[in-house]
């Protein structure tokens, strides 16, 4: 063995060549990763787009109780949350707490949230009694700029917890919630274990489990009726649609593509300790998750960056630990029991090689749906990839449950607002 001082790889000798198809069959491809890192080294300006957040997201920090920890020490302990709030111009308003996921951050609202709270004047703009919101963005304990629980078990139920003690701290006793793909798991909780304050939860493309016979007979009988019938009478289609039951012919032979986080999110401190010293790493991994949403637009570099960067600036251990109590929770305790509070849902297209997707009505197992609204249009994570569908839909959705009086505001009815 004799090796060159300054051994030099020669990168055309181990290059693949794959087709455009099957450029990222393999992981983040070298050619879609070196120009991002080339304008991060030579462009990229952080402390421009702090200052484009801290103008356009009014953020805030605060301690609140987290009776989890408290049980765990004896003490009285409390976590540091940050959060963006920013209220409403509306003459009708309602408080809307917003539950970001994993791999987005706080920042997932930035493309939403002036067109909540101000309906009239920012598109896509709505009549003078449209129905604006009172937006409360968390970021997750150990995402961003909350500080991180020492609590390994600390996932989406506690995540849950501090939410709504947010909101009541901020002098919400009542609000909806928004989540989608992860933060659609919190809100799920939400649903489940604070029902009193948490009155509706509105989410898109919601994965859920089929339903079963135990937790929702009737809801069972319909889905396999439309199943067994392909949707070929109306009147045996209970609402689904061929779509819903074809995306289903895969479901017990492939499982869906899961992303370099998720899978290395079970041993967290080995994969933290790699990324947090090499954020080019951490930006391969961030390029592989977020790839379902390059695939139907594309990202600006800036903002690919932005999200590379909230996880890099508090170091991606304690997102990787909670992502990992988050999937534990969300296979044990998410789908056990069926909740009463109200559900709207918003039904994206397929996403590009997406081999599996949830019919929206299965949600009605796991429940009570209220609202529905099917969209040709694929999105991942909506309101980041289809703001203007998102903020009118979540309008809609909110505005039809306020009607029917399937929710109701007090405030609203003292200010006589109906």
């Amino acid at each position: 063995m004799s090796v060159e001082e300054q051994p030099v790889q020669d990168v055309e000798t181990y290059k693949m060549h794959l087709l455009d198809e099957n450029l990222w069959d393999l992981g983040t491809p070298k050619t879609v990763l070196e120009p991002i890192v080339d304008y991060w080294l030579e462009e990229y300006d952080w402390r421009v787009q702090e200052a484009a957040f801290n103008h356009s997201l009014p953020q805030f920090r605060t301690t609140v109780q987290s009776e989890k920890l408290s049980s765990l020490s004896g003490e009285h302990e409390a976590v540091r949350i940050h959060f963006a709030h920013k209220r409403s111009s509306a003459t009708r308003a309602i408080p809307l707490l917003f539950c970001h996921g994993w791999p987005p951050s706080f920042t997932e609202v930035v493309k939403v949230i002036d067109s909540l709270t101000d309906p009239i004047a920012t598109p896509p703009r709505g009549s003078q009694d449209a129905l604006g919101f009172h937006v409360i963005a968390p970021s997750i304990p150990g995402f961003g700029f909350s500080d991180a629980s020492p609590d390994e078990s600390f996932g989406l139920r506690s995540t849950a917890e501090v939410f709504d003690s947010l909101m009541k701290r901020l002098g919400y006793a009542e609000y909806v919630a928004y989540g989608g793909d992860w933060g659609f798991k919190i809100c799920r909780m939400l649903a489940l274990h604070h029902k009193r304050s948490c009155l509706a939860i509105y989410t898109n493309s919601p994965d859920v489990p089929p339903p079963t016979f135990r937790i929702a007979p009737l809801a069972c009988l319909k889905y396999h009726v439309a199943r067994l019938t392909r949707c070929r009478m109306p009147f045996l289609s209970f609402g689904y649609l061929r779509s819903d039951i074809e995306s289903q012919q895969h479901h017990h032979s492939r499982l869906p593509r899961t992303n370099p986080f998720e899978e290395q999110s079970f041993r967290p401190q080995t994969t933290a300790h790699s990324l947090c010293d090499s954020p080019v790493g951490l930006l391969a991994c961030m390029l592989d998750a977020i790839r379902p949403s390059l695939a139907i637009h594309e990202w600006p570099k800036n903002d690919i960056l932005n999200w590379t960067m909230m996880h890099w600036l508090p170091g991606p251990e304690a997102a990787l630990r909670w992502l990992r109590q988050a999937s534990h929770e969300a296979r044990s305790e998410c789908w056990y029991s069926y909740s009463i509070t109200p559900l709207g849902v918003s039904s994206f297209g397929k996403l590009p090689g997406e081999q599996l997707r949830y019919p929206p009505l299965w949600t009605e197992a796991w429940q009570r749906l209220c609202w529905l609204r099917r969209h040709e249009r694929p999105a991942k994570w909506a309101a980041w990839d289809a703001p203007e569908e998102t903020v009118m839909d979540m309008r809609d959705c909110f505005a039809d449950m306020l009607e029917k009086r399937v929710i109701v505001f007090p405030s609203l009815e003292m200010n006589g607002v109906d």
